[in-house]
């Protein structure tokens, strides 16, 4: 991804992802869709991938053909 001149942006991991939901969404902020998974960057085989569900703060994996939310995230 190359966004806002930085081209150093990645998934994050499901820990990331679960720190987004408890110090991010359960406040109401960064505006994330709760009606869909975000993937993660961990895999769960050839297949399978490993994504966040913001609605309950709970991890699952799926398809890694279905189309869901992502969430680059960057180091600082």
């Amino acid at each position: 991804l190359n966004l806002g001149g930085q081209t150093d942006w990645f998934l994050p991991s499901l820990d990331e992802l679960n720190l987004m939901y408890r110090n991010l969404h359960v406040n109401g902020l960064g505006g994330f869709d709760t009606t869909n998974y975000y993937w993660s960057s961990a895999e769960e085989g050839s297949f399978f991938a490993r994504f966040f569900y913001l609605s309950y703060g709970l991890a699952d994996a799926g398809d890694k053909n279905y189309t869901d939310y992502v969430r680059a995230v960057r180091a600082f």
